[in-house]
């Protein structure tokens, strides 16, 4: 039985605060979540935020960490789980969407905003997660070489370092997307799943997760099941890697072909494939009158360097970064 019993607008603005607090992955105050909610539709200011969040620390939901804001409890993330799972399907989409409109990175002039996974490290591991993150584009298994590196204390949008890490943002692949979307193509980011590597080459997924009608985001339920070989990929030449399907359509595939040109030229990579007319990429299916196309993962070299036992932790699609932020992996 659900323990929120309020009518389902009220409930729904408290399950939307839940998800924030957990989405963030540390303490939130009122001013951070009414900011977020905000961006996601949500008439809900400081105040209203404060009174909510007193219902749901009675519930048992969400806790007080000092003077930083709230967290979410176990019991909360239980009831997450659980609440709403109509209006969870099809949230990642809506998500993904939504960073894509808000992104304007030009591959063209090599500025505005792209969509970045974070990252917390220890930083007695970050000297080695950071040699990863270049061994992991070297090997063309990531978007980007750049990455925003904030220090202890630093902050920026919802990510705060705590004392002891460092904070990292990088390149995740759905800046791609946002590309074509506002070059004007219309673009739906379809399926994650694991790619197969067998001598340094892409063979077939061998496990797949539409991102229509799912409540999580799949490359951030892949990353938790712990299936990833991305290391030994990037070691070896052999293992399993993240990676994403997109679908355009056929008449976009020139424009599209063009941006993804000078996407490289300006320093872009992971790309796998552009298949043809329905044409499945490796193994991924394809709708008719659409073409695929397939990009590793922007989390791989953060994934990567957990499988070798760096200390972190890692959320996927997190925020937007103005790229002139990023430093180049190659320049100290």
């Amino acid at each position: 039985m659900k323990l929120l019993t309020k009518n389902h607008m009220s409930q729904r603005r408290l399950i939307e605060i839940l998800r924030v607090i957990e989405g963030a992955g540390i303490p939130m105050g009122a001013r951070a979540i009414s900011d977020i909610l905000c961006s996601r539709g949500y008439d809900l200011g400081e105040r209203a935020v404060r009174y909510n969040l007193k219902i749901l620390d009675e519930l048992g939901f969400t806790r007080k960490k000092g003077y930083s804001g709230r967290v979410i409890t176990s019991l909360g993330s239980r009831e997450l789980s659980d609440a709403l799972i109509d209006d969870r399907i099809g949230f990642v989409n809506t998500r993904i969407e939504e960073y894509m409109y808000k992104s304007n990175f030009d591959p063209c002039s090599g500025q505005g905003q792209v969509i970045a996974n974070t990252s917390i490290v220890d930083k007695a591991d970050a000297e080695e997660v950071l040699d990863m993150l270049g061994r992991a584009f070297d090997q063309g298994y990531t978007i980007s070489r750049r990455v925003l590196i904030l220090d202890e204390g630093d902050a920026i949008s919802t990510l705060e370092v705590p004392a002891g890490s460092l904070g990292l943002a990088t390149v995740c692949s759905i800046t791609m997307d946002g590309i074509l979307m506002k070059k004007g193509i219309a673009v739906l980011t379809s399926f994650a799943g694991l790619a197969k590597i067998k001598e340094k080459q892409p063979i077939e997924f061998t496990d797949l997760i539409a991102y229509a009608g799912s409540s999580l985001d799949p490359v951030k339920v892949f990353m938790g099941r712990k299936v990833t070989s991305v290391a030994n990929a990037i070691r070896l030449g052999s293992g399993r890697v993240l990676a994403n399907v997109r679908e355009i359509p056929v008449a976009a595939a020139g424009h599209a072909l063009e941006l993804l040109e000078a996407s490289r030229s300006a320093g872009f990579g992971g790309l796998i494939k552009v298949g043809g007319p329905a044409e499945p990429i490796l193994g991924c299916p394809v709708a008719a009158g659409k073409i695929g196309i397939a990009f590793y993962a922007g989390v791989n070299g953060t994934v990567a360097a957990e499988e070798m036992g760096a200390r972190m932790k890692t959320l996927p699609i997190s925020m937007l970064v103005d790229y002139s932020r990023m430093t180049d992996l190659d320049r100290p």
